[in-house]
């Protein structure tokens, strides 16, 4: 697959119904998902007044799809570098939908949590985040990941890696921030999200930063979730 394969992502795009708040809400969906599987999420941001968009990730859909996304060789291989290569993208996928940063929220489900989490903290324009089961904190969840594994701990040059992306070293975002997770997920552990929280909450009470857990939940979007992402979308942008 070439360079330029790479970056042609297609969309399935959802446009706004009823009425429209002039935003966009780009959808990143989790490991070993597809476009196709949020097709009725993406509709339910649009009746809501948004653009909703979901971008085809590398590894994904058309875009040199992996047999078996959840054999534990290929989710090591793999997963950091389509969490990478997404964030190093946005503003390729930003020029071709011809939408700007300052009227687009970015929302991760899982995997997608971390892109658009790492994608948020290299920018101050951007709307706002929304992160479901997903993590900020590339370096304790990778930590975490492997202890689960049995994998042997981060080199000094795996570190560096991650470090060039991870949330925690970059600039605090200024925009809203809603974090959502289910206490009970055994596939993200939920303390790489409370690690960023913590961190986002560092030195200013007054950010806009919302956390919300949810005590019998796994690694799934239970309806309390979506009825409490309504709101929150409802209460800071729709017209």
């Amino acid at each position: 697959m070439s360079k330029s394969e790479q970056l042609k992502p297609a969309c399935l795009i959802s446009m706004p119904k009823v009425k429209n708040t002039g935003k966009t809400i780009i959808i990143f969906h989790g490991w070993g998902s597809s476009v196709k599987n949020y097709v009725d999420f993406a509709r339910s941001l649009s009746l809501c007044g948004f653009k909703a968009v979901v971008p085809e990730l590398l590894f994904h859909d058309s875009r040199g799809r992996l047999e078996n996304h959840f054999s534990k060789e290929i989710t090591q291989e793999y997963f950091w570098k389509t969490i990478f290569s997404t964030i190093d993208e946005v503003d390729f996928l930003l020029d071709e939908l011809a939408i700007s940063k300052k009227d687009t929220l970015l929302l991760g489900v899982s995997m997608g949590g971390f892109i658009s989490s790492g994608i948020y903290a290299g920018s101050q324009e951007f709307a706002g985040l929304i992160s479901i089961n997903g993590s900020g904190s590339f370096q304790l969840s990778e930590e975490i990941f492997r202890e689960q594994d049995g994998r042997p701990v981060l080199s000094i040059e795996e570190i560096h890696r991650l470090n060039a992306y991870d949330p925690r070293h970059k600039d605090k975002p200024i925009a809203p921030v809603l974090l959502m997770h289910g206490e009970r997920d055994s596939i993200v552990s939920i303390k790489g999200q409370e690690d960023y929280y913590a961190y986002l909450r560092e030195g200013s009470s007054e950010r806009d930063v919302t956390f919300l857990k949810y005590e019998n939940v796994d690694h799934a979007i239970s309806e309390d979730m979506t009825s409490d992402l309504i709101r929150w979308l409802e209460k800071r942008f729709a017209l």
